[in-house]
C-alpha cells in the first residue's frame, strides 16, 4: 500500500496539522533549490542539475544516480522541508521573540492565518488538548521541539501524540459511539462532525479508501478499533524519503539497468522539478523542445 495515496485520501498529515492548516513539506528533488530553479532558462538548468547530482548526490562520483544515493539525498529533502517548515511557522507565532509559543500567542497567530476557519468551541478544546499533549515539560508553553510535535505529529519521534490524534479521528467518525468504526463509519465525510472532510473522491480513490481500511483491520472484523486506526494514521514502516525515492527511480530508470542518467534525468524534468514546480517543468520543457 503506499502511502501517497493514503495522504491523498486522508490527507493524514493536512488532518494531523488541521489546528493550522497544511503545512504540507516539499517532496520536490531540488529540495532547498526549488525556488531556484524556478526562473531557470531550460540550457541553465540542465547544468544546474549536472551541477546537483555531482556536487550533492553522487558519493561514487560514475555520474549516476543508484537507489542508495537517491534515498539518501531524499531523506535530506524531506527531513529539512519538516524542519524548515516547523521553524518558519515557529518564528511567525512566536510573537515575543522568546523561543517559547503561549497557546495565547498560538491563538492570535491562527487568527491571522488566511482562510483559517472560525474557532468553535470543539475545535478550541482539541486545541488545548493537543496542546497540553505536545508540552512534556508542563509549563504551558510550546518549545520549538514541542511546538513541532503539535503541528506535525506524524514524525516518528513524536509518538506521544499519535494516540490522541486517533482519538480525535475515532470521535469524528464513531457515528454509534461503540469505540469501533465499520467501513460506513471511515468513509464518512461529514464537515459538521469532523474537522475536515474528504475530497470528493473519484471511483479509484473510493477504492483505494476501502483498501487502507482493509489494511488496516488488522484483526480481520471488519472494524477499526483504537489501535488499528493508529496503525492507519501512522504507519510504523512508512519512510516517505524511501517511497519517493523509489518512486523516481521507477519512473526515470527508462533503460531499467538501475541507474538514472543525466539524459534521464533531462527526460524526465517534471518529475524531478517536483509537484511544487509542475506547472513552471512542464513551460521548461516546451520551451527545451522548441529550441
Amino acid at each position: 500500500m503506499s502511502m501517497n495515496k493514503i495522504v491523498a485520501c486522508l490527507s493524514v498529515f493536512g488532518v494531523l496539522r488541521g489546528i493550522t492548516g497544511d503545512h504540507g513539506h516539499s517532496e520536490s528533488f531540488m529540495g532547498e533549490y526549488a525556488v531556484k530553479v524556478l526562473n531557470m532558462k531550460p540550457a541553465e538548468l540542465e547544468d544546474f542539475l549536472y551541477w546537483l547530482v555531482e556536487q550533492r548526490i553522487d558519493h561514487n562520483r560514475d555520474m549516476l544516480i543508484n537507489i542508495s544515493e537517491l534515498k539518501h539525498w531524499m531523506e535530506h529533502v524531506y527531513h529539512s522541508g519538516v524542519e524548515n517548515m516547523i521553524m518558519d511557522e515557529f518564528m511567525r507565532c512566536n510573537l515575543k521573540k522568546d523561543y517559547h509559543i503561549s497557546l495565547k500567542e498560538y491563538r492570535a497567530c491562527l487568527s491571522k492565518t488566511p482562510n483559517q476557519p472560525a474557532a468553535s468551541e470543539r475545535s478550541e478544546a482539541r486545541l488545548q488538548e493537543r496542546w497540553h499533549q505536545a508540552d512534556q515539560d508542563g509549563d504551558k508553553e510550546l518549545s520549538l521541539a514541542e511546538f513541532g510535535a503539535l503541528i506535525a505529529p506524524e514524525q516518528p519521534h513524536n509518538q506521544h501524540m499519535h494516540v490522541l490524534m486517533a482519538q480525535h479521528f475515532m470521535e469524528d467518525h464513531d457515528i454509534d459511539e461503540d469505540l469501533m468504526l465499520s467501513y460506513e463509519e471511515f468513509a464518512e465525510s461529514d464537515p459538521d462532525r469532523h474537522e475536515w472532510s474528504y475530497p470528493k473522491f473519484q471511483e479509484e480513490e473510493k477504492l483505494t479508501l476501502k483498501e487502507i481500511f482493509e489494511n488496516g483491520d488488522l484483526d480481520k472484523d471488519s472494524f477499526l478499533n483504537m489501535a488499528e486506526i493508529e496503525y492507519v494514521l501512522f504507519p510504523a514502516v512508512h519512510d516517505p524519503a524511501d517511497e519517493e525515492a523509489q518512486h523516481i527511480m521507477d519512473e526515470a530508470d527508462s533503460n531499467k539497468d538501475g541507474f538514472i542518467s543525466h539524459q534521464e534525468m533531462m527526460d524526465h524534468l517534471q518529475l524531478f522539478v517536483g509537484s511544487q514546480a509542475l506547472q513552471q517543468g512542464k513551460l521548461l520543457l516546451r520551451s527545451r523542445d522548441e529550441l
